[in-house]
């Protein structure tokens, strides 16, 4: 099973992907961290994001790393948008937005073929209207394309507003959900 879920900063989608890998079937449990820590508030949000797991029996890699990935696993990719800005953007510069599609996409359908279960997470960055360099504009149509053709395949595509999951696809008709983040605090 692949499962997209999206959201804004901090809006629980973390929390809520986490959850959801817990009940898949897949063992071991994979949490492929994706983010580079650059800053404070960075090493602040993995710290918050590694005691949310702690306990949970996850195996932590850095980067996407299909080779460590066991068969019948579940994997938690945290998030395409790191790993979205991670490919564009390397110490040889900006590299071409079709070239980073591609190549996602393509490790996340193998992952796909690999592992029982697959959960992505990725932010919503596509609705505050803001005007962006050429540069970040780019950046922001390859995280679109991916989300685009991910939630295209995925069997079930999860939006989380405010610590509220509203699932919009599913491969169960009239399947919905709802879950709601109490008493915690929101990633």
């Amino acid at each position: 099973m692949m499962i997209l879920i999206a959201g804004t900063a901090k809006s629980g989608k973390s929390r809520y992907a986490e959850t959801r890998l817990d009940n898949l079937s897949g063992s071991p449990k994979i949490y492929m961290a994706m983010s580079k820590i650059i800053d404070d508030e960075m090493r602040e949000r993995v710290k918050n994001h590694q005691a949310m797991r702690a306990g949970k029996g996850f195996v932590t890699v850095e980067g996407f790393v299909i080779d460590e990935v066991p068969r019948d696993s579940a994997v938690l990719i945290e998030s395409l948008t790191a790993w979205t800005a991670n490919e564009m953007f390397n110490d040889n510069g900006a590299v071409d937005r079709n070239v980073v599609v591609k190549k996602i996409f393509g490790d996340i359908l193998r992952l796909r073929e690999r592992a029982d279960d697959v959960v992505i997470v990725s932010d919503d960055i596509f609705s505050d209207g803001g005007g962006y360099d050429a540069l970040t504009e780019e950046y922001v149509r390859a995280l679109a394309e991916l989300t685009v053709k991910i939630a295209g395949t995925a069997d079930e595509v999860v939006e989380v507003i405010s610590g509220t999951a509203a699932r919009l696809k599913s491969s169960q008709p009239h399947d919905t959900e709802h879950y709601h983040a109490s008493n915690s605090t929101q990633h």
